[in-house]
């Protein structure tokens, strides 16, 4: 249980929650991460502790929402449960790094559309580094669409020299791409701002329902699903997994989206599937101008929900 002592050192942030959530939804969110932040003792395993030659990561995927479309893909035979070493990509990053060994990163292709890259990688980390965010931002919806992760990623699955790839999407995580996320997402977004406050921001503060943002969630989820299919049919693999660097949460203890430090089955436990991969040549990858985008790392990282 989370201490008196705790709390009091907690009280310095709950202003901040209830300037930015309103009174009830900042009060709720500041108890749930300070008592789970003061509680909690993240551990998990590494990905790469694990056996497989492609390992897909989506973005803030939990696992249940995975299982909830399981029914859509026959490549998802069973959902299991793998424990996450964070709650966030800020933390995953660098906690999977600090615990591989450098050949076994070497012997990686990371094809990445995750911006936080840019801190904790540099040429060397990996035995090929693509970093999609830097040449295929999209302005007009605040992300990396799947479609040039996928594409870069068969690119490497048919012509890298090493023996793993880690493919890293960033759906399911906000802004939402489906039919109508345009109002949802993108209507108070300018790449300037300080802050720009998401779906799950506009949840907490009561403007936005709970259930219409789950149901952006999962639409995305179906959007990403069907690109991770497209990859699988266009890359040789014995051994591949689905999984997540975090997951997301729905308001549980008052929480929505995916604070960092947060020991919380719905964020920590993510999904784990294991498949194959075959090469049908089905998919000729669309070639891209590796120039870096005029949006600059912060301003896409404020894009996706995160604030200075």
């Amino acid at each position: 249980m989370v201490t008196s002592q705790e709390l009091r050192k907690g009280l310095g942030s709950l202003p901040g929650f209830v300037d930015r959530y309103g009174l009830s939804g900042g009060l709720r969110r500041w108890f749930g991460i300070v008592y789970h932040r003061s509680t909690g003792n993240i551990t998990g395993r590494s990905v790469f502790e694990e056996d497989w030659d492609v390992c897909i990561l989506l973005d803030a995927c939990r696992a249940d929402e995975l299982r909830r479309q399981s029914d859509g893909y026959d490549w998802i035979q069973r959902v299991d449960d793998f424990p996450s070493v964070a709650s966030c990509t800020w933390n995953w990053l660098p906690r999977t790094l600090e615990r591989t060994p450098e050949d076994v990163l070497q012997e990686t292709a990371y094809v990445s559309a995750n911006p936080f890259t840019d801190e904790f990688c540099d040429e060397d980390t990996f035995g090929e580094l693509d970093e999609v965010w830097r040449y295929a931002w999209d302005e007009q919806w605040g992300t990396v669409r799947p479609r040039p992760v996928t594409d870069r990623a068969i690119h490497h699955g048919r012509n890298a020299e090493t023996e793993r790839l880690l493919v890293h999407y960033l759906q399911p995580h906000v802004p939402f791409l489906t039919e109508g996320a345009e109002a949802l997402d993108r209507a108070n977004f300018s790449f300037g701002r300080e802050s720009n406050p998401d779906a799950w921001d506009r949840v907490t503060s009561g403007e936005l329902s709970q259930r219409v943002a789950i149901d952006r969630y999962r639409e995305t989820l179906r959007f990403v699903l069907t690109d991770v299919d497209l990859l699988l049919r266009n890359v040789d693999a014995e051994r591949v997994v689905i999984t997540a660097d975090h997951g997301e949460a729905f308001g549980e203890w008052g929480i929505y989206g995916h604070p960092n430090q947060i020991d919380l089955p719905c964020l920590t436990q993510v999904p784990w599937v294991t498949t194959t991969g075959t090469d049908e040549g089905t998919h000729t990858p669309a070639s891209y101008d590796t120039q870096p985008s005029d949006v600059s790392r912060d301003a896409q990282l404020r894009a996706l929900g995160y604030t200075e």
